[in-house]
């Protein structure tokens, strides 16, 4: 007995030891990092606000699983196979106004969920990829994209109605491939012959009357081999707008992969070069009530012709580009339409990323005209709410239907900024040196919620502000990076925080100022938690060290 005690003792005091960190070496910092303990990640609330389900890993396991809890009960659950198959894919997913319905597509179909009855209904079910779906105006229809063009399918009723026809080229008519020989005889029957007649006549009278009868098809809208993109559907159901990209013409960088399942050598297709060719977009409108397709005129944007400031110091390149005076290259994004499809508006990246324009559409003739510009000579882009991409929009919608907002780097910092579209007015929301990050609007379009460093670069905390302006207020109050996810009702904050010296963990809190954040999980090693890790202090400076 006194043996086996001894035993257990010893294999008890090497387990601690293990697990106790006295020394920082290269060898343990340079290890897989399961031994910190897997972090909690991909945070993200059932579309009823009941559950939150996370990415987890406390027993180090090979992989990653997926947990839930409950605002009622914090003890982390596995998700079975079943719930999980159930839940709604985060991406490709739209909610209709009044939030109580959302559609979303899964394997190249079309599902819509009812959020009060939890009943989940499969729209389509075919061999063909279905995506991009979303509802119209007054949520009476979806609308989603399938083979390039747009469909609308009546909820109530079931009609199915293709709203496009997108050709590579126009059809031709047919010709007429007589010989002047076969075209005479013809004739010579028609006339000799009163039978040939009459059957001629039946013919040409039953070809009318097809024809009158005839439903009328949808307009061919050609491509010319272009991809399509982008393609939306007007508030009033009118107007449909399109973007037509060629892919530029340049070859890939290639990067060998040396460690290969076959033991070959293989190659990995990269990015194209930076300043090789770039894609050539035009956009464009349908109008279908006049049953004609115009392009978005961009022609005549304020700076479409600026040369970016780097060409001037090569001359050679200077004199080229301005004796050309080409107009530059853009993407035009949207349109974001307001809700009674008076207004819409257009967000245009240029593709040297010098400029971003917000611009007003009018669509019966597709002109543009200026509402905001931002330059900058090295970049624009990548900020928060701003386009990081040529295709994105970046933060920008309606809060009613005379104002939207919108965030800027204007000041040299990401702000909110509201505008009205009757009379012009901007007024800039928030002002500092910090930026506005994670924006989102509330369901009633009343509060803003977002992330912001305020109170110091590295600390990023979680307020609200009024859509009319005011002093931002404080949701969360524990120093470091609050990353929040808001449940669907906007009841709770469910936060993933990491500090200097803190890994990340789950927290939930209530939606007030002064709630307490209540630890969800707890993922650290021990040997992580044995050691005793610095509170580094970060320091700000107002020039750069090297200089």
């Amino acid at each position: 007995m006194k043996k086996l005690f001894t035993l257990l003792f010893i294999a008890a005091s090497v387990n601690t030891f293990a697990q106790k960190l006295d020394t920082l070496t290269i060898e343990k910092i340079m290890r897989d990092p399961k031994w910190i303990g897997v972090a909690p990640s991909d945070i993200k609330w059932s579309d009823d606000g009941k559950k939150i389900y996370f990415k987890w890993n406390p027993d180090n396991t090979f992989r990653d699983e997926l947990y839930a809890i409950t605002p009622n009960n914090l003890t982390p659950q596995k998700v079975s196979d079943k719930e999980q198959h159930e839940i709604t894919p985060n991406y490709g997913s739209k909610w209709n106004q009044a939030h109580t319905l959302k559609v979303y597509s899964r394997d190249g179909d079309i599902y819509l969920e009812n959020i009060k009855s939890g009943k989940t209904i499969q729209l389509t079910r075919t061999t063909d990829n279905e995506n991009s779906p979303t509802f119209n105006v007054d949520g009476t229809e979806v609308l989603f994209i399938k083979a390039d063009n747009l469909y609308a399918l009546k909820l109530n009723g079931g009609e199915l109605i293709q709203l496009t026809n997108f050709v590579t080229s126009a059809q031709k008519n047919k010709t007429n491939d007589e010989t002047e020989q076969a075209k005479w005889l013809k004739d010579q029957q028609l006339e000799l012959f009163d039978i040939i007649k009459l059957d001629d006549k039946n013919k040409k009278a039953d070809a009318e009357e097809k024809k009158k009868f005839q439903p009328k098809k949808i307009k061919e809208l050609v491509t010319d081999g272009r991809d399509v993109d982008n393609v939306e559907l007007s508030p009033d159901g009118r107007y449909i707008t399109y973007r037509l990209i060629k892919s530029a013409d340049d070859k890939n960088t290639i990067v060998p992969n040396y460690v290969t399942p076959s033991g070959y050598t293989e190659d990995i297709q990269n990015r194209t070069k930076v300043g090789g060719p770039q894609p050539v977009c035009e956009s464009f409108i349908y109008d279908t009530r006049r049953d004609s397709a115009y392009s978005i005129n961009t022609k005549n944007i304020v700076g479409i012709k600026d040369l970016p400031d780097y060409v001037k110091d090569y001359p050679a390149e200077l004199a080229d580009r301005t004796k050309l005076n080409e107009d530059r290259k853009v993407v035009v994004n949207g349109p974001i339409w307001n809700e009674n499809g008076k207004h819409a508006i257009v967000v245009v990246n240029a593709i040297d990323n010098k400029d971003r324009w917000i611009m007003a559409l009018n669509v019966e003739n597709g002109a543009l005209s200026l509402l905001d510009r931002q330059h900058n000579d090295a970049w624009v882009g990548g900020a928060p709410g701003i386009a990081d991409d040529w295709y994105s929009t970046g933060n920008i919608d309606w809060l009613d239907n005379d104002h939207f907002y919108y965030q800027s780097e204007a000041s040299g910092y990401s702000h909110i900024y509201v505008y009205n579209i009757n009379n012009g007015d901007k007024k800039q929301l928030t002002n500092g040196k910090w930026e506005v990050q994670n924006l989102q609007l509330s369901h009633d379009k009343k509060t803003f919620y977002f992330n912001a460093n305020i109170d110091h670069p590295g600390d990023y905390q979680y307020y609200r502000l009024p859509v009319s302006g005011g002093e931002p207020v404080k949701l969360t109050s524990v120093k470091g990076d609050n990353d929040v996810s808001l449940s669907p009702d906007e009841k709770w904050l469910a936060i993933r925080y990491s500090y200097t010296n803190k890994p990340w963990e789950l927290y939930l809190q209530a939606n007030k100022p002064g709630g307490k954040a209540v630890q969800v999980t707890r993922s650290t090693s021990a040997e992580f938690n044995s050691y005793a890790w610095r509170d580094a202090p970060i320091i700000t400076f107002k020039k750069p060290l090297w200089q």
